[in-house]
């Protein structure tokens, strides 16, 4: 799945949950997004692998790609280091936790791929794949692209209901003029 599949799936699926909430914050989408990509730093032509190069090469020879990366053991390692950025750098629990989904969601979303994920990684390397091998899509096949197109439109329904005023005032208080520029642009009679 491309970047952009696994961004627009992550936030379908987690914006309703944030607003639900009331963690729905620019910091805590913010974490939701990086986490729902960090997981393709295994792979070095991946969008986050192509801007982590040294870093990339090195996990891939490592681990390969949706390896260790892609497992539980990984979502385990993640959350316990992140909950560590909360104790040593005073990191919001709101965000760790929307860092972790983001990174699960990602791992989940691989696992609908046709050749699914080690979900069990290191203790066995077994694939699963959770679409029972008739629901599955392949990286930039037709089925991910129809998915891509339903993400859309389902996050477009999503922003309509949300009431996102919360998240403006928030981009205002940003510093540059150029979020200011683009909230304005969100806002209603304009």
């Amino acid at each position: 799945m491309t970047y952009k599949t696994h961004l627009l799936t992550s936030l379908v699926v987690a914006l309703p949950v944030m607003a639900a909430t009331d963690t729905l914050a620019v910091g805590n989408i913010a974490a939701l997004s990086l986490g729902a990509i960090l997981p393709d730093i295994d792979e070095p032509g991946s969008w986050i692998g192509r801007r982590t190069r040294g870093i990339s090469d090195l996990m891939k020879r490592i681990f390969g790609h949706r390896g260790l990366t892609h497992s539980l053991i990984a979502v385990g390692v993640v959350t316990l280091l992140m909950l560590s950025l909360t104790v040593f750098l005073s990191l919001p629990l709101a965000v760790v936790i929307a860092f972790v989904t983001g990174y699960f969601l990602h791992i989940f979303e691989d696992s609908f791929s046709k050749s699914g994920v080690a979900w069990l990684l290191p203790f066995k390397p077994r694939k699963f794949q959770s679409g029972f091998g008739k629901v599955y899509y392949t990286t930039g096949g037709l089925m991910e692209w129809i998915f891509f197109g339903c993400m859309v439109i389902a996050l477009a329904l999503l922003v309509r209901r949300l009431d996102l005023s919360m998240l403006l005032t928030e981009i205002r208080s940003l510093p540059g003029n150029l979020f200011r520029e683009i909230s304005r642009t969100f806002e209603p009679g304009l």
